[in-house]
């Protein structure tokens, strides 16, 4: 009778980002998941999301997946450090009850604690110390995450996201798991590694337009091909100010030396595109000039990057609804911002009433604002809120209370705690449809492409200020390490020969 493998699976979800001054503590994974044992599991495979894939991959290996503890989180600030020790401690509770021979995380990868810049390459360590040599860990991370030398040396297989706007969470899980059923197999399973001292905002590429979809193509094409079993172009979030931070390429396969030749040239293209990653930015006043015009195509997509929660930024930016109101425009606008004071405030006004609003421009340093005004509120909310996808469709939100404030022309949701900000559900639910506007601000990098696309055509990354800039030049860097794309344009460089650093 063939062995039943018994695989331990976890999940530690944050993407962070240095610049946001707001710490993220348990309650923000509470807003999402925190969950263990066979709640955990119940409620992932309710959900497309990478733990339902390696559920699936276990099991259909004839497996059994155990459950233990789940934490996912919105992107933002730095992870509270007794979220970390909460994690470790539990988990070893169940590495020591539990008999198993592997186990599968799904992690982001981008994650800093308090007192660590890499946090799941520390976490992968201890996990490594827990487990010991023998035992196989297999992970699944983000495109964005951020790929270290610690992580790689206590980590078996590495696998992530192939799509951006991110789409394949819960492929990534699946193939991660399988290809650690396969090393459980003890089966020539070869990953290697290049790392490539680069980042590149993430407005300025998508996995649906080249060139950054002719590398992944690339890559596609050799696993279809049987060359290679798996691959995953890292391209690092570029929002960490910290010592060690590089992008990877990761080539999965039988063979040590086909693995390691195909991981280079994946880097080489990688890197040799990296001048065409760049979005071409336009001035907040040409997108409004843009949608007073009457032959624009409406509603006019403002996409403010900058202000990104998806990418960590706060949410707190009033920029544009502050200059359409220095303007007198009389254009129709909807937007959101992050403004737990003005939500209360509303709240005691009451709907149809007005009084005096100073909305945004609350955390971020730099914010130009706040926009004081009055304004009548029109709605109020609980925030809870399902996304239509096609990214996580009918998964729910939490953003807290919630208030439309109107001034002039424009309608202002403003929230507690903003999440899925590409998704038009943030703006639907609660009233604003953006087919009614002449300028919707889309506060995303790149997941709101594929369901704006569905009723828009008009789409302008805008110069915006915030934690999430697409600008590198508007931060203070103190931390980032030398010889670093883009501050280096590092001309003439020639990416490493790509490593096996865990035989």
């Amino acid at each position: 009778m063939d062995q039943v493998y018994r695989v331990l699976i976890c999940e530690f979800h944050q993407e962070s980002n240095t610049f946001n001054p707001l710490n993220c503590s348990i309650e923000q994974f509470e807003a999402i998941r925190y969950l263990e044992g066979e709640e955990f599991f119940c409620k992932c495979r309710s959900v497309a999301c990478a733990v339902h894939g390696m559920i699936d991959a276990v099991e259909e290996a004839g497996g059994t997946p155990v459950p233990t503890i789940d934490l996912f989180a919105q992107s933002g600030g730095r992870v509270k450090d007794e979220v970390m020790e909460l994690l470790l401690s539990r988990l070893q509770e169940y590495v020591e009850r539990e008999e198993f021979d592997a186990v599968f995380t799904s992690l982001h990868g981008a994650t800093s604690t308090e007192s660590e810049d890499d946090a799941c390459g520390v976490f992968m360590e201890k996990l490594r110390d827990m487990v010991g040599e023998e035992k196989v860990i297999a992970a699944s991370f983000d495109l964005h995450a951020n790929i270290t030398e610690r992580m790689l040396a206590n980590v078996d297989v590495v696998c992530g996201y192939q799509s951006y706007p991110h789409v394949d969470f819960y492929e990534t899980g699946y193939r991660a798991a399988r290809l650690g059923m396969r090393k459980l197999e003890r089966k020539k399973t070869f990953v290697a590694s290049t790392l490539i001292p680069m980042m590149v905002p993430p407005v300025g590429y998508t996995s649906l337009l080249p060139p950054f979809k002719d590398v992944m193509d690339y890559g596609k094409a050799l696993v279809e091909e049987g060359k290679l079993l798996d691959f995953t172009l890292f391209q690092v979030q570029p929002w960490l100010d910290i010592p060690e931070i590089k992008s990877c390429v990761i080539a999965i396969g039988e063979e040590e030396e086909a693995a390691r030749a195909y991981a280079a040239e994946l880097g080489r293209r990688l890197f040799e595109n990296r001048e065409s990653y760049w979005p071409e930015l336009t001035t907040i006043d040409a997108v409004i000039d843009r949608a007073e015009m009457p032959e624009a195509l409406k509603p006019v997509i403002l996409v403010d990057s900058a202000d990104s929660p998806n990418g960590g930024a706060v949410g707190d930016s009033i920029a544009v609804a502050l200059r359409i109101y220095e303007r007198g425009s009389k254009i129709r606008a909807g937007m959101f911002v992050k403004d737990p004071e003005v939500v209360a405030q509303a709240f005691a006004v009451g709907v149809g009433n007005e009084a005096e609003f100073s909305i945004g421009a609350k955390f971020t340093p730099g914010m130009p604002g706040p926009l004081s005004a009055v304004g009548r509120v029109r709605s109020l909310h609980d925030g809870m809120f399902y996304q239509e996808g096609p990214a996580c469709r009918g998964v729910c939100n939490n953003i807290g209370k919630t208030a439309v404030v109107s001034i002039g022309n424009m309608d202002i949701m403003v929230c507690e705690e903003p999440a899925s900000s590409g998704d038009p559900q943030l703006f639907r639910h609660f009233g604003i449809e953006p087919t009614f506007y002449d300028l919707v601000v889309v506060k995303a990098n790149t997941s709101y492409r594929v369901p704006y696309s569905s009723f828009a055509t008009e789409f302008y990354s805008t110069d915006t200020p915030g934690a999430g800039a697409a600008n590198l030049q508007w931060f203070d860097w103190k931390h980032i390490p030398k010889d670093m794309y883009p501050f280096e344009k590092l001309d003439g460089y020639q990416v490493e020969a790509a490593r096996v650093r865990r035989g």
